[in-house]
């Protein structure tokens, strides 16, 4: 199976600009009476805004020309009160945006956290785990700021252009020349830094996935680092990962910067050609000195919107390839999928088979694992799975719990062909148990109860004290109530806590991958009784290193060449004198050496 690692970029689907943003502004339909109060908040902000300098040409060509104190003191009075209607619309859309974008943020993370529950186990085996918290926290966090722009600097820029436009051409088209002589070459730059803009943004957010990745991985196996005295080449290669971010980061920014320069150029361009304008209008007397001061006021107020678009634009650009990194993850279907009206599994007896099963990764179509793998299980049986590694042992188990399907044949459990069936009912009447024994950082009742949350005390303590775990239990402080976590716990005692876990849930047929491989020899017969009353009128697969714990397998299946290479009792493989046997020599050799 090919893996995604931090030293490669993902593959993010194309999609345009235009689908993504309508996309994300989408997710508003929930909240429109909120968002449509904001919206009509803000145009009315705006247009306050937009009216305020002809109040200032009021005040110099009327009340001052005409020394009127009076109407000079109305005309700022009535500046002072749009001045504060201003202040309180802008504090009130706020407030409302804060709250509707919380709100859509959540939506966003919530799918996205409750899809990935739906994804096989293949999308996470795939990827390294520091990808998928990238899209899931940093890039959703990214669409935050785009959502609060998207509304509160968007909306109001364009609705205050609009409106400067039409005040300006209505008050003197010549004159308003002078803001629009220089448009056509900010849609040029425009132009360019989009198409350029967002491959550098998509590259930034591809680094600092990897950044992502890399150091996540760094904090899982820090003790693997100090142990092999690695701390040095960790920090160079981070550097390295780190810098790779920063260039990504300082090549966006910079080419988003031009267009911030070609607007200072263009405003100043602007004021140039207003006053150019004005010398020749003044002598002419067909403007006065409050129009030139309000055509000025309302230059820059032309141009302040763009230099915030622009800004914004520029962020939008990088927040538009979060979406897109956000929506690719909401988008991607899981390779397992429930046929229509899959029925529920109902194991009566425990008969498993597997017919003609060919498998490979989906990723490697052309490398199988198993060919034409058949065999069947009694109910009760325990089989025991053995061989080199990567033979396919565990691919044998993944497929009986469906955690990946064929790519030919089929697996049976009491005739009901398990792609068939509802996954829910499937993992409710299969128990799997893996030599890493996750546990959930909780309470020692928490993780017992995890499969079967509404199990009785008497259930969790009886389970225990056929596991062993009775004095364990008992020297913690609080006993099952005690909170323990996935490193707080030795190898021994977090797999006897998953022991007692599957136990507990009570499965009809269970599924153990090297579920004693790192276990002492004293905790390993504390298991091994557990195991055999756990495995009691169960079907029991056992994929097991050691092989004196599968001795007493009804079957032992010797797993080799993409097949099953020898098949028997232990007694039967040992005088068959073949692989199994040499297998169960060399290990015992070993014992005898140490």
């Amino acid at each position: 199976m090919a893996v995604n690692t931090y030293k490669q970029d993902e593959n993010v689907s194309n999609v345009s600009n235009g689908k993504t943003l309508l996309r994300t502004i989408s997710y508003l339909k929930d909240y429109k009476l909120q968002t449509a109060l904001a919206i009509l908040m803000i145009l009315a902000e705006t247009l306050i805004v937009a009216l305020l300098p002809r109040l200032s040409e009021r005040a110099v060509d009327v009340d001052i020309a005409n020394k009127d104190a009076h109407g000079l003191l109305l005309t700022m009075g009535i500046a002072t009160g749009l001045a504060l209607a201003i202040w309180l619309l802008t504090m009130g859309f706020k407030k409302i945006l804060a709250d509707v974008t919380n709100k859509i943020i959540y939506d966003i993370r919530k799918d996205a956290f409750d899809h990935l529950q739906t994804l096989s186990l293949y999308y996470f085996d795939s990827r390294p785990t520091g990808k998928i918290l990238s899209r899931l926290i940093n890039d959703i966090s990214s669409l935050k700021e785009m959502f609060t722009r998207l509304i509160s600097t968007l909306i109001p820029n364009l609705t205050l252009i609009i409106a400067v436009v039409v005040i300006m051409v209505s008050a003197s088209p010549v004159l308003s020349l002078s803001a629009f002589v220089v448009v056509p070459l900010l849609v040029l730059s425009i132009y360019v830094v989009t198409i350029k803009g967002f491959k550098n943004w998509m590259d930034f957010r591809q680094k600092n996935s990897n950044m992502n990745a890399y150091t996540h991985e760094s904090y899982a196996g820090i003790k693997v680092i100090q142990a092999f005295n690695a701390e040095k080449e960790t920090i160079t290669e981070g550097d390295k990962i780190m810098k790779d971010v920063e260039k990504a980061w300082v090549k966006a920014v910079r080419r988003a910067d031009l267009l911030n320069i070609v607007i200072i150029w263009s405003q100043g361009i602007g004021y140039f050609v207003l006053y150019l304008f004005a010398v020749k209008w003044l002598k002419l007397g067909q403007t006065s000195v409050g129009q030139l001061i309000a055509f000025a006021t309302y230059i820059a107020l032309f141009w302040q919107p763009i230099r915030s678009l622009a800004a914004t634009f520029n962020q939008f650009t990088n927040q538009v390839t979060s979406a897109q990194r956000v929506f690719e993850l909401l988008d991607t279907e899981s390779i397992l999928q429930e046929v229509p009206n899959a029925t529920e599994l109902k194991v009566t007896e425990g008969r498993v088979d597997f017919k003609d099963i060919t498998f490979a990764y989906p990723d490697e179509p052309d490398v199988e694992i198993l060919h034409n793998l058949s065999f069947s299980v009694n109910p009760g049986d325990m089989i025991a799975l053995v061989g080199p590694t990567g033979a396919g042992k565990t691919t044998i188990v993944n497929l009986l719990a469906r955690f990946y399907d064929p790519v030919a044949g089929s697996v049976l459990i009491d005739g009901q062909d398990i792609a068939n069936v509802t996954l829910a009912s499937l993992r409710a009447g299969v128990g799997v148990m893996t030599q890493d024994s996750f546990l959930f950082s909780g309470t020692i009742r928490e993780n017992l109860v995890y499969g079967k949350p509404d199990a009785t005390d008497e259930e969790i303590r009886n389970a225990c004290h056929q596991l062993g775990l009775d004095d364990f239990i008992m020297s913690q402080e609080h006993g099952f109530e005690s909170k323990i976590s996935q490193d707080a716990l030795s190898q021994g005692q977090k797999q006897l806590i998953a022991l007692a876990r599957t136990l507990i849930a009570d499965p009809k047929i269970l599924l153990l991958d090297e579920a004693t491989s790192a276990i002492d020899t004293r905790t390993e017969e504390l298991v091994q009784k557990g195991m055999a009353v756990l495995m009691k009128n169960r079907t029991s697969f056992v994929v097991a290193h050691r092989l004196s714990t599968i001795v007493k397998a009804t079957k032992i299946l010797v797993i080799q060449n993409k097949g099953i290479a020898e098949a028997g009792t232990h007694q039967e493989l040992l005088k068959a004198n073949g692989i199994y046997a040499g297998l169960y020599k060399a290990q015992f050799e070993e014992l005898d050496k140490e």
